[in-house]
């Protein structure tokens, strides 16, 4: 009797710690995923940013060329 008790404890702490460890993969790939969003918004505003900056010193550079 103690045997099966020992054995369906251990059958659930095996349960648990599968659990357990999807619980953790799942949570490593949300940080990794909201990683890489966070780094393709830095991109994007990177590039926008440097369009802008370029339109910007087009739009003056024709504007003293016409002076």
């Amino acid at each position: 009797m103690a045997t099966t008790n020992v054995e369906q404890a251990l059958e659930l702490a095996r349960a648990e710690a599968r659990m357990l460890s999807d619980q953790l993969r799942q949570a490593r790939a949300d940080i990794h995923r909201l990683g890489i969003l966070d780094q393709n918004r830095a991109l994007v505003c990177a590039a926008v940013s440097g369009a802008i900056g370029i339109v910007c010193g087009v739009g003056i550079g024709l504007t003293l060329r016409k002076r």
